[in-house]
């Protein structure tokens, strides 16, 4: 379908202008058509005809082909672009590739190894922690854990945040609250009644006062584990991972040795094998059968 908003390019142009003289030709040939019947009615006047409507129609054939060879251009010229378009498309995006790869090894290693770091400090600062708060004067708050410092909320209190006195109707009997307050029947206002399981009994009810409070509820701190702990990464010059702190110890990440995790490694040469192919088309050959045969009937 074509897009009306796109701007009509010069072939475009062409082609509406080869249509619109084509138009006009099949017209006026048209035209001449309708006088046939008169130029009947005399010779000359037929062979003037004849020479006019000859012309005509000569011209409506020029035009159709001219049309065709126009759109059939402009047809190859818009292939030839749309391909043109994608080999650019395919270039930007084997370029794109590159330059992405590039920087993976680049500015991934420079990244792994920043956050490589920020863990090491995390789990050097959580062991120091650790032993100071093992023996700290009576009094004294334990100090935290820097990584928990920075991911975890904390604890917090409950919080109200605005109450009111409100009447409900409850059951008579036990107090509970009715949970559907409007089916309730009553005359006064203060003592009515409510049919449940399905219809089949009914309850007194009366009405109680409560205290109706909104308020934040209290949250425990929710400990969201060693910032190393969490940390997987790939490595950045072949397969396999250059770090995978779900399996190492805080001790084992303070002694880190971050450059020997992110350097690049050199590449391995590639190994070498040895193959036979059979050279003979056919084994046993052929003439070594034949000198198996005769000996055997020598024998």
């Amino acid at each position: 379908m074509r897009n009306p908003f796109r701007k009509p390019t010069e072939a475009d142009k062409r082609i509406a202008a080869v249509r619109t003289d084509l138009q006009a030709a099949r017209d006026q040939l048209a035209a001449i058509d309708a006088e046939e019947a008169e130029a009947l009615a005399d010779s000359i006047r037929f062979a003037a005809w004849s020479t006019k409507r000859a012309a005509a129609a000569s011209e409506v054939d020029r035009l159709e082909r001219l049309a065709t060879v126009t759109e059939n251009t402009a047809a190859e010229a818009t292939k030839a672009e749309a391909a043109a378009a994608a080999r650019r498309e395919i270039a930007t995006a084997r370029k794109t590739a590159n330059d992405l790869a590039a920087r993976i090894r680049t500015d991934g290693q420079r990244i792994a190894a920043e956050l490589l770091q920020l863990a090491k400090e995390a789990a050097q600062q959580a062991l120091d922690a650790k032993r100071l708060n093992e023996a700290l004067p009576d009094g004294e708050a334990p100090i935290p854990a820097a990584d928990v410092i920075a991911r975890d909320f904390g604890a917090e209190p409950r919080k109200d945040i605005r109450s009111r006195t409100v009447e409900l109707w409850v059951a008579e009997t036990t107090g509970a609250i009715i949970g559907d307050q409007d089916a309730v029947a009553s005359n006064d206002g203060v003592h009515g009644s409510v049919h449940v399981f399905g219809g089949t009994m009914r309850w007194k009810c009366v009405k109680r006062r409560f205290r109706e409070t909104e308020f934040h509820p209290s949250a425990l701190a929710d400990w969201p584990g060693d910032l190393f702990s969490l940390i997987r990464l790939p490595r950045l010059d072949g397969p396999g991972f250059a770090f995978d702190g779900s399996r190492m110890t805080p001790e084992a990440v303070a002694d880190l040795d971050i450059a020997a995790a992110t350097t690049p490694r050199r590449k391995q040469p590639r190994p070498t094998q040895v193959e036979l192919i059979p050279v003979d088309a056919t084994w046993p050959p052929a003439d070594g059968v034949a000198a198996e045969a005769n000996r055997n009937a020598a024998a």
